[in-house]
């Protein structure tokens, strides 16, 4: 896949309201919503088509919210229930407007013995991985691998440890988020999906940063010179997988 020049299309859909200069400029103040447009464009992109869709922690970003293209027959969500949710992800949007059925279950997503085996055509994973420990990775990643069909897809995006620890290298040196247990590094999760039996059928980044992987100190601005979408996952703010089951 080629790279997707950013001026055209990280900054374009932004620049409605602010020009290029002033948005360079309050690229810290606006960082958050460049992911946010970079990660929709993942979705429309990147994740196949699929009939049967199982959603892993989005119930307050449902995938027909974030750019998914394709039309399907069945979404279920599952998520942690309002009270036990951070209050930046309280509100859980499944809105009438969804091209298919949508249902949702709350429950936690490392153990879900209510779904039976093989009966998803795709399963998403989106930036949840890391909210659960090591532990709970490891066993999310068996749970998606048990119900996926045969040659269907396990699709998950998470943020880079490799930027993320420049980024809070000068702040607490933490991770980026009070909720996250684990955020992994593109070989460590690439790893993972491996050891659990998936096939790796595409590994994209998504946010490049180029000035900060070059001086190694955290530049806010790559969020708006730096593609979208780029084929060096380790350079990017955030890495993406799409997984087979074989």
């Amino acid at each position: 896949m080629k790279e997707i020049p950013s001026l055209e299309n990280s900054v374009s859909f932004l620049t409605s309201h602010w020009g290029v200069c002033e948005l360079i400029s309050r690229a810290e103040e606006f960082h958050l919503q460049l992911i946010h447009r970079a990660r929709i464009l993942m979705v429309n992109r990147l994740l196949p088509p699929a009939a049967r869709i199982l959603d892993l922690g989005g119930a307050n970003a449902p995938l027909y919210h974030m750019g998914y293209q394709h039309l399907f027959q069945e979404l279920v969500m599952v998520d942690l229930p309002k009270e036990d949710r951070h209050e930046m992800y309280k509100d859980i949007d499944i809105s009438v407007d969804a091209p298919g059925r949508v249902s949702i279950h709350y429950s936690d997503m490392t153990h879900l013995p209510m779904l039976s085996d093989e009966s998803f055509d795709l399963i998403w994973s989106g930036q949840s991985i890391e909210h659960v420990d090591l532990h709970g990775g490891v066993n999310m990643c068996k749970e998606a691998f048990r119900l996926l069909k045969r040659g269907g897809h396990f699709c998950l995006d998470t943020p880079n440890r490799e930027l993320t620890k420049i980024h809070t290298s000068d702040w607490h040196g933490g991770f980026i988020h009070p909720e996250h247990k684990h955020e992994y590094t593109n070989n460590e999760l690439r790893l993972l999906l491996e050891k659990t039996g998936f096939g790796i059928k595409e590994n994209m980044g998504v946010c490049e940063m180029p000035k900060t992987v070059e001086t190694g100190k955290f530049h806010y601005t790559d969020f708006v010179v730096g593609n979208p979408l780029t084929s060096k996952p380790e350079s990017a703010y955030c890495i993406y997988f799409d997984c087979v089951r074989p």
